[in-house]
């Protein structure tokens, strides 16, 4: 999973922009270099085993009790998360995989939680839905200069710019993200209109919480919907240990 700093390319044709001087422009515009190392520490700290870095706890064998088709896409979201499965096998009702945990005990505790959600995505502005997973070409964290997290949609081409035109009509609403028919981020249209992007704000007030929140976000959008339900268990011994 791809964590990306700062901001991007900002829609120069936003008729909100005008009047606006070219050099405040130029800053919203300018991606963000040289992020300091404690900063990328901090990153590392709360990634949670989901920027792909290598996994560093105990074995364990997690069970999925669910739909073999199912197998796909979880396989994809262990992937992402930086495990490291060793073998995969089937079980009455469902599969298995047998990897090697994070090593933080907070996460291996919503791993099976994390790893079934559904993954249903909307863009919504009140009742109309302007977007859904079909329109999602990919997902994944973006952290400000403050280091505060944010979910990163990148959408098709044509979703884009229905959401551009419903912005600029509706400048002072707001488009929610709706995950598995729940509210849980929002962006300002007043904000300038980054092309082909959304960057939606979490409502979740603690700082690590909103993290674990984004970054399993990512994962899961990024590799879903599920095509049936699921629901996973930690064994914490090896088949025959």
């Amino acid at each position: 999973m791809v964590i990306w700093f700062g901001v991007t390319e900002i829609d120069p044709d936003d008729p909100r922009l005008q009047g606006r001087p070219l050099w405040g422009l130029a800053i919203l515009s300018l991606p963000i270099f040289g992020v300091i190392a404690v900063s990328l520490a901090y990153v590392v700290m709360w990634s949670l085993g989901l920027s792909g870095r290598s996994a560093s706890g105990a074995q364990a064998e997690i069970v999925f009790e669910g739909c073999a088709d199912a197998r796909a896409p979880i396989e994809a979201r262990i992937a992402d998360m930086g495990l490291s499965p060793t073998s995969w096998r089937e079980v009455p009702g469902g599969f298995a995989v047998q990897t090697q945990l994070t090593g933080d005990p907070e996460v291996d505790a919503r791993l099976p939680e994390t790893l079934t959600l559904p993954g249903a995505l909307q863009i919504r502005a009140g009742d109309q839905i302007l977007a859904t997973h079909e329109d999602l070409t990919d997902a994944s964290v973006r952290l400000d200069l403050f280091m505060v997290s944010y979910v990163l949609l990148r959408l098709r081409d044509e979703a884009a710019q229905r959401i551009k035109r419903h912005v600029r009509a509706e400048p002072m609403g707001k488009l929610w993200l709706w995950v598995d028919g729940q509210r849980v981020a929002w962006q300002a249209n007043q904000n300038p209109v980054a092309v082909g992007e959304l960057e939606l704000s979490p409502e979740i007030s603690d700082e690590q919480e909103r993290m674990y929140a984004v970054a399993a976000w990512a994962v899961v959008l990024d590799h879903g919907p599920l095509p049936c339900p699921v629901v996973a268990r930690i064994n914490p011994e090896t088949p025959g240990g």
